[in-house]
């Protein structure tokens, strides 16, 4: 003979379950099981159910949510990317070449306001995460820039 495992459950609750299985035309049983056993479609990581119309349209909805918010964000870093770029490009050949006379001396003042431009990177994105943990917008200077 199997395990049993016996659960509680409200009179609403039951009925609920019974109405379920009886939609789904499966024993009361079988629908308790396929309710408490990970689904293999989720890599047991999801209590599978099968869900009513409304857990799946909602189901649906968030997934269409999560998509397009990430394309949204792939798109906002691929930008990020080129001007990035471009402004790398821009600063490099807009530069002239240092005499070999300076270059320890602005090699070590290059590095020294590089770190100190870091620091304040670091600030900035400190500030912006404690805005967005209390719930404000983090400010921008109109442009979509932070200030």
């Amino acid at each position: 003979m199997r395990p049993r495992v016996v659960v509680y459950v409200s009179a609403d609750e039951l009925a609920q379950m019974r109405r379920e299985a009886a939609r789904r035309r499966i024993s009361l049983s079988r629908y308790a099981k396929e309710r408490l056993t990970p689904s293999p479609e989720a890599g047991g990581a999801a209590l599978n159910g099968g869900g009513s119309v409304a857990e799946q349209r909602r189901d649906d909805g968030l997934h269409k949510l999560i998509v397009e918010r990430a394309e949204g964000l792939g798109d906002n870093l691929r930008t990020l990317i080129v001007m990035l770029d471009q402004l790398v490009l821009s600063t490099l050949t807009q530069l002239p070449e240092i005499p070999l006379a300076q270059q320890a001396e602005r090699l070590a003042a290059g590095a020294r306001r590089h770190a100190s431009w870091r620091q304040e990177a670091a600030k900035l994105i400190e500030q912006m995460r404690a805005d967005t943990a209390a719930g404000q917008q983090p400010a921008t200077n109109g442009n979509g820039a932070h200030a």
